[in-house]
């Protein structure tokens, strides 16, 4: 009997069905290592520039995403090569039906493996957040430099083009955020760009290497590092629900815990 279209498509069907569903899309992996309220760690405190606050938030998620990262760049003994090396990774993967590219010399995407991306990715932020331009240091205008603390990132290819092209500036006129601190007109789109491209990194961490979190121990202070960033970014519309749904299940579990509010940015 010649099998028909409708029986393929009930197979492929029942495929999608019994699929595994990745351990870290599970409730009983989805744990933290603290408790409480994640809104009180977001919250702008009543005498701070919210521009200031966001500065400083974002400085703060990015020394603990490049503490995970870390943890992947680590050579490992046995192999002599890191957990993230480009025979393992050789895209820059979130799941199977996300790739994410770089921009070339001629702004043409390109898939690079993802060790290559993440160190593109970090010397990118590291030029940002110590360009003055972005982040003044001039205290005469009543703004302070947040990342004179930042910690040196790891010494790394420069990369060929910025991973974004930056969005237009708030407008040609008037406030926009971070003005009385003496941030440039650009500085939410240059914040929300760079936003974007911390959550891919955590996205590959996840689907590439969640298995090393865990036999590291290590799953539950992703997690908590993850949910505090995707909190920040909700909260003040640093990233939107397109740019995470690689990672929705998980965020899925979350809210129903309400660890996480249900309406993130649009």
């Amino acid at each position: 009997m010649t099998p028909t279209a409708t029986d393929a498509q009930q197979s492929a069907e029942i495929q999608q069905v019994i699929k595994p569903v990745p351990f870290f899309f599970r409730e009983k992996y989805s744990e933290l290592i603290v408790k409480g309220n994640f809104m009180t760690l977001a919250a702008c405190p009543a005498l701070v520039e919210e521009g200031e606050w966001l500065a400083h938030q974002l400085v703060q998620q990015n020394q603990l995403l490049n503490g995970n990262l870390k943890m992947m760049q680590e050579v490992d003994t046995s192999t002599r090569m890191p957990l993230c090396n480009q025979h393992n990774c050789p895209k820059m993967l979130a799941g199977p039906h996300t790739t994410y590219t770089w921009l070339d010399e001629n702004k043409w995407p390109v898939e690079v493996p993802a060790p290559t991306y993440i160190s593109y990715v970090q010397k990118w932020i590291d030029g940002k957040v110590t360009d003055v331009a972005i982040f003044p240091t001039d205290t005469s205008n009543n703004a302070r430099h947040p990342f004179a603390s930042q910690p040196s990132t790891p010494s790394v290819a420069s990369p060929t083009s910025n991973p974004l092209s930056q969005s237009s500036a708030m407008g040609s006129t008037g406030d926009w955020l971070g003005k009385s601190s003496g941030f440039p007109e650009h500085f939410e789109s240059t914040i929300k760009s760079i936003y974007r491209q911390m959550f891919r990194c955590y996205a590959h961490l996840y689907y590439g290497h969640w298995q090393d979190f865990w036999d590291l121990g290590a799953h539950k202070p992703l997690n908590t590092c993850f949910l505090h960033f995707i909190n920040v970014g909700r909260v003040y519309g640093l990233i939107t629900n397109k740019d995470v749904e690689p990672m929705q299940p998980l965020l899925n579990i979350w809210m129903a815990k309400d660890f996480l509010k249900a309406d993130g940015a649009a």
